[in-house]
């Protein structure tokens, strides 16, 4: 009797659970299938999981996936920017090259990546490309293009190296260590990259539980409509900024001197402006360790470093220039505001270019640098904003793109 009775329960549990799990793989199919720029709703594509992260963009020919160019960086290379937030087609720059170049171009940078985690970036992806049944498999790329962000790179690279390395570790060390520790993915990236309905079901519920808490703190009932409005606006495609508003507390008095009616910016950032020359190099060789790696990996001779300006050192600025600091204490005073003029940006815009160019070199690497041809064309037209004042806008990675197009094969 109690056999059958347990026989029972669990036939019926399992008929219970079954349609469920057929379900659940069904959409974790529909998922993948969809998850590409011409389909999936670009206010989403943050949720996507960091495999289908890479093959969301329309940068290659899906057909013929075989050569492609691996991009690294951080938000610079993923296309951050005015373009990106307005749902423009061609947000990035190998957005544009893959259009002027009819090349493939697989993104591996992502926002608020050092140069060591972009390099483990692109081996891990690779690692799971070629374990999952339901995305391409991937070659080693055949030329690789490695963004150099001036106005943050280098800040995180410094601290990632003064924090973390052993006493007495050598750069090389360090960075060797770190991305052969990293590069290895780790069970629940194994998982996410087999069923990225999970960690994106998992966004859904996290931004769920930030709105109603927006809701049990807003002050009254018209600040909670407002949140769930500015969410509705945002799945639709508006930009709206969510949950951390942006304020005025430091002051926006930033303004361009060619450009009379370009003023109260938020603070900005320019040439790593909150490091000295030490830290700078060390910066700059965790930078360079990681290339070498990469091109080691990848066994390719086309690597290409692109150098990318900051703000400041595009354009001539009102003086003084209020630059953006990292983790600025929640209760701040005037003194922990600081700011730089056009000259002392300058020099150290001028060092880190011409170190970038004798190391690129020394190690054949094919050195890209638009910074003249981007302060040329800002002394006529804004290259940044007027929405994130800390990338470029389309025309400014269109700019960006044309010149790139003109030194790689």
């Amino acid at each position: 009797m109690f056999k059958t009775k347990f026989k029972n329960f669990f036939l019926t549990v399992l008929l219970f659970f079954i349609p469920i799990f057929i379900t659940f793989l069904f959409l974790n199919f529909i998922l993948i299938k969809i998850s590409t720029q011409n389909i999936f709703p670009r206010p989403l594509a943050a949720s996507l999981p960091n495999t289908l992260l890479t093959f969301y963009p329309d940068t290659y020919d899906k057909k013929n996936l075989k050569k492609f160019t691996a991009v690294l960086g951080n938000s610079v290379a993923q296309g951050n920017g005015d373009a990106y937030l307005q749902g423009v087609d061609n947000y990035s720059i190998s957005h544009h090259l893959h259009d002027i170049k009819k090349k493939n171009y697989l993104i591996f940078g992502r926002a608020g990546l050092n140069s060591i985690a972009s390099v483990t970036n692109l081996i891990k992806i690779h690692k799971l490309s070629n374990q999952s049944i339901l995305t391409p498999d991937l070659n080693k790329p055949n030329s690789v293009i490695f963004f150099l962000y001036e106005g943050i790179d280098l800040v995180w690279n410094h601290s990632l190296y003064i924090n973390n390395a052993k006493e007495n570790e050598t750069v090389e060390d360090f960075t060797l260590k770190i991305i052969n520790r990293d590069s290895n993915p780790f069970f629940l990236e194994k998982l996410y990259n087999s069923f990225p309905i999970l960690p994106f079901v998992g966004a859904f519920f996290e931004d769920f539980l930030k709105l109603f808490n927006e809701i049990f703190e807003s002050k009254n009932l018209k600040d909670s409509i407002s949140s769930i409005f500015d969410r509705i606006k945002k799945l639709f495609g508006f930009y709206i900024v969510l949950g951390d508003k942006e304020k005025n507390d430091l002051t926006w008095v930033n303004s361009l001197k060619d450009h009379k009616n370009i003023k109260n910016i938020r603070p900005i950032q320019g040439a790593s402006e909150t490091l000295n020359e030490e830290q700078m190099l060390i910066g700059l060789q965790i930078f360079y360790e990681s290339i070498k790696q990469v091109k080691f990996w990848s066994k390719t001779n086309n690597v290409y470093i692109v150098y990318i300006s900051s703000p400041i050192s595009i354009y001539d600025w009102d003086e003084p220039i209020i630059y953006e600091r990292q983790n600025l204490p929640s209760k701040f005073t005037k003194k922990d505001i600081k700011s730089i003029t056009n000259d002392e940006n300058k020099i150290k815009n001028i060092f880190l270019r011409n170190e970038v160019k004798k190391f690129s070199a020394k190690n054949e690497i094919i050195f890209i640098d638009p910074t003249d041809s981007l302060i040329n064309e800002g002394k006529n037209k804004v290259l940044h904003g007027p929405l994130d004042w800390g990338h470029l806008n389309n025309e400014g990675y269109e700019i960006v793109s044309e010149f790139i197009s003109k030194k790689i094969h």
